[in-house]
């Protein structure tokens, strides 16, 4: 399929204030977001899928995480390095294979279940095979979206990419605690691969402008973290990045744990409290979305993010669903706001020259999350869930306060 080669403002004969506005102006974009958006049911389908067979194979919170842990490292490795891939090979191209090989992976791991052969290492082969695949899906489409759109259009373009995903935190935990609980754990795999064909078939229609030659010299992989260590606002938006998802986030890969032990809500419920929780990132991100760029985003993520820390906290005090739903609503609209402030305050500060590798390097907060995962479930399982997510959190807004006062091109930004 050749390449289109205009531009985004060609696309956009008049401009909307709405939360949608760049799914009206740009096709492209529009295109890509439900390729994203299909491909993101599939993650969060396989995400619950894959918890909840850790869980119950070995009734073991430690191993939960564990598995969290293997899915997600790769983004400590694979996306930083990854980040040179990307700025050098054509980038559609690239998602397209990841896509299929994922659908691919989904469908082995879906025969290994249904066929009863399954076994507790397995889970971790795939979650590391999976998690590599999107170590590289997902800074090859975050560098995409300012390709496609005007600058001044670029927050609301991040916001609803957010907003897409995290109503597939809706959409596709609910699917998977639906199918678990009627049919099985293997299906909701089957499902997965489904999905994720969809979004292949979308991407295929996505015609992406042409991009400038780079030069020769601008292929070191390391370039992002590089750029990130030597600029003080870039250093700090990801400092800021890190801290939530590293002691925070996790908590939502240990709400299999909250449902079954917690509340004793089971696989349906813990549907139910990931969907309470995607609700609240939709409106979080869609909120973001409509704000624009504004003054004082620093400050912001800041506050957010401390408030964000006692919401959590709160979190571990309850008992019982009717308390637990809007908990996790705000929780949700807080993170997601968090992330679209933070992804497009970086976004904004960069060029397209070395948009993959910096993105890359970003992804490593992404990392983070199952990074932190590991020593919350080992800690949740001799303390139990409640404490070790309370304990994290604390530890996290603590940090957020110190990294606020010592920062102060932070708080500028």
């Amino acid at each position: 399929m050749a390449l289109s080669t205009t531009s985004p403002a060609e696309h956009a004969p008049q401009r909307s204030a709405a939360f949608w506005a760049s799914l009206q102006i740009y096709p492209t974009f529009r295109m890509l977001w439900f390729s994203s958006f299909a491909a993101s049911v599939a993650q969060w389908m396989q995400s619950v899928a894959l918890g909840w067979l850790a869980l119950t194979l070995t009734n073991s919170p430690g191993f939960v995480g564990l598995v969290a842990f293997t899915a997600g490292a790769p983004f400590l490795v694979v996306a930083p390095l990854g980040g040179a891939l990307i700025d050098r090979v054509d980038r559609r191209r690239l998602m397209l294979v990841c896509q299929a090989l994922a659908m691919i992976l989904a469908l082995i791991v879906s025969v290994d279940v249904i066929g009863g052969w399954v076994q507790s290492w397995h889970l971790i082969l795939f979650g590391l095979l999976n998690g590599s695949l999107q170590a590289l899906l997902s800074p090859t489409q975050q560098s995409l979206v300012p390709s496609l759109v005007e600058r001044q259009d670029l927050t609301n373009a991040i916001g609803l990419m957010s907003a897409g995903q995290n109503m597939t935190r809706v959409l596709g935990p609910s699917l998977a605690g639906l199918v678990i609980g009627l049919v099985g754990t293997g299906e909701t795999f089957v499902l997965q691969a489904l999905a994720l064909a969809g979004a292949f078939v979308l991407l295929l229609q996505v015609a992406l402008p042409e991009r400038a030659p780079q030069p020769a010299g601008s292929r070191n992989p390391l370039e992002g973290l590089q750029l990130i260590a030597t600029r003080e606002d870039l250093r700090g938006i990801f400092l800021l990045a890190s801290i939530p998802t590293l002691l925070v986030f996790p908590y939502i890969s240990f709400l299999n744990v909250f449902a079954r032990d917690v509340l004793g809500i089971g696989a349906q419920g813990l549907g139910v409290l990931m969907a309470a929780s995607g609700l609240g990132a939709v409106v979080g991100a869609l909120t973001m979305a409509g704000k624009g760029r504004g003054e004082g985003m620093g400050r912001w993520l800041l506050i957010g993010t401390i408030v964000y820390c006692f919401v959590i906290m709160a979190l571990c005090f309850s008992r019982h669903l009717i308390i637990s739903l809007p908990i996790l609503f705000l929780a949700g609209f807080l993170g997601a706001a968090f992330m679209v402030g933070n992804n497009a305050s970086i976004q904004l500060r960069i060029d397209d020259r070395v948009r993959g590798r910096v993105m890359g390097a970003y992804m490593l907060t992404w990392g983070m999350m199952p990074l932190g995962a590991l020593p919350m479930g080992f800690v949740g399982q001799h303390i139990g869930m409640p404490h070790a997510v309370f304990a994290f959190a604390a530890i996290a807004c603590v940090l957020t306060v110190v990294l606020g006062l010592t920062n102060r091109t932070l708080r500028d930004l």
